[in-house]
């Protein structure tokens, strides 16, 4: 027999979902900073690459997503890549055409000159191309040093393309030693995983986006919740939606201790 979980505990809708669904974004000071940081380079400064990193789950992903929704079309060409184990001509290529290029030459010399073109075409337009790249982590060293070269498209004030990398913690010893692109990187920020307080505030907060009409976590398991997710967000989403489903098959009123610690001895660490 199908349970649905939902009803069960009086949602509209699945509130734990591991996908960048920008209704359920909780502005926690460290997104609102991180946020902020991008921004403040690609409107003001507009100069080098923005680079954020963090462990994986802290959110990196929605924060690409609403930077998306966030930017005015007016202003902004984006393009956000999300596969960055490409070498560096089908990076040339792929940024020719996510930004509009008709017929993508074939070859480098002639891929350069498509780009630049395009890119003049829409500052004289006062419109900033930015390239947003997911999980750059993973992109080869020789893909590291084109993106270097990338920022060679510049007139006398400004640069004509603006490049904001996404990664895990070791993006950043990997930048480190390539110097010469260490050095254009003009604003950075490491995203931490959630304080208790957040923790509770955005389980809290995402229950609330999905019309919960009472208490469905008691205080102690919020505090587990926090305990046993070291308060990354995609670990509470994991945590919290199987703690949902157990204490629905358990027929609990509210999900408590019991049913947290339940749940974590069979997803683990």
């Amino acid at each position: 027999m199908s349970v649905n979980v939902e009803e069960y505990w009086g949602v509209i809708e699945k509130p734990f979902l591991n996908t960048p669904d920008t209704k359920y974004i909780f502005e926690s000071d460290d997104f609102v900073e991180a946020m902020g940081r991008v921004l403040y380079n690609l409107e003001e400064v507009r100069g080098g690459i923005t680079m954020i990193v963090g462990e994986i789950g802290c959110g990196k992903t929605i924060l690409v997503h609403a930077l998306l929704e966030k930017l005015p079309k007016t202003r902004f060409l984006t393009l956000r890549l999300i596969n960055p184990t490409l070498s560096p001509n089908q990076l040339l290529a792929a940024m020719a055409s996510g930004f509009g290029v008709e017929n993508v030459p074939r070859y480098r010399s002639r891929l350069l000159l498509a780009l630049s073109g395009l890119l003049v075409e829409k500052n004289q337009a006062g419109i900033m191309p930015v390239l947003l790249i997911d999980e750059a982590q993973a992109m080869p060293t020789k893909v590291l040093e084109e993106i270097r070269l990338l920022l060679n498209f510049e007139d006398a004030k400004k640069k004509m393309l603006q490049i904001v990398l996404f990664g895990q913690p070791e993006l950043k010893k990997r930048i480190k030693d390539i110097e010469q692109l260490n050095q254009r990187i003009n604003i950075r920020y490491h995203l931490k995983g959630l304080n208790e307080q957040e923790t509770v505030a955005y389980i809290k907060h995402r229950l609330s986006i999905a019309l919960a009409k009472r208490e469905i976590f008691s205080k102690p398991a919020l505090k587990l919740v926090f305990s046993y997710s070291r308060g990354i967000p995609r670990l509470i989403n994991t945590i919290a939606t199987n703690s949902m489903y157990a204490g629905c098959m358990m027929n609990k009123t509210i999900v408590d201790e019991e049913v947290v610690e339940e749940v974590y001895k069979d997803i683990g660490d």
